[in-house]
């Protein structure tokens, strides 16, 4: 089961992989505040620490496990794997947490390609909601910092990315080769909003 339950996963990466690409033009929305007036964009907030920890593989399965069939053996197995990959990921949340609070933002451009032109926000994220855009103007200093947090961002982001496969492989290979089938639209749905809140290829200014 374990060689379907990859083969699964690395079907379900390749094509929301060159959607993501795709939408990699699509930056302008997260950072519009003032372009459109002829004043410099204002940058939101990137995604949340609890938007992130919510993208938990396990924790979507329980969420759906009346729709996925799954029994009572299998939704106890799926709560230890949900708790054991939100440890394994707290120390990487709580430092993203702490470099995003810290984010100062005003009447600043991002810079082309930016992690703040690409990141989006939206969702119900437990740990503290966006705040929304900036409304005062930042200085060159502010500015340069605010790009070196948004890489820092950057970084801690695709160390997220990079452990989601193993966490995907060993979450699906807890069901049955039906329900993984069955499972495969809400991964899917998913792997979206992880492009969209952790785009690929995005890079520091």
């Amino acid at each position: 089961m374990r060689h379907k339950t990859l083969m699964l996963c690395a079907a379900l990466a390749i094509p929301l992989g060159a959607v993501a690409a795709q939408r990699g033009g699509r930056g302008g929305a997260a950072t519009a505040g003032g372009g459109a007036e002829g004043g410099a964009p204002r940058l939101q907030r990137p995604a949340t620490a609890g938007q992130i920890e919510d993208l938990n593989p396990a924790r979507l399965l329980v969420d759906k496990r009346k729709k996925l069939s799954l029994v009572d053996s299998q939704v106890a197995q799926m709560k230890v794997l949900e708790k054991k990959i939100k440890e394994r990921n707290a120390a990487l949340l709580a430092q993203y947490d702490s470099v995003r609070d810290e984010m100062r933002f005003g009447n600043v451009a991002p810079a082309p390609g930016s992690m703040a032109a690409t990141m989006g926000t939206g969702g119900s994220g437990r740990r503290n909601a966006p705040s929304g855009s900036g409304t005062t103007m930042q200085t060159p200093e502010e500015a340069a910092k605010l790009r070196e947090q948004l890489i820092a961002l950057r970084v801690i982001g695709m160390q997220i990315r990079e452990r989601r496969p193993a966490d995907l492989a060993e979450a699906l290979a807890l069901l049955t080769p039906d329900q993984q089938k069955k499972a495969e639209e809400f991964v899917n749905e998913q792997e979206e909003e992880v492009n969209r809140l952790l785009p690929v290829g995005a890079r520091g200014g």
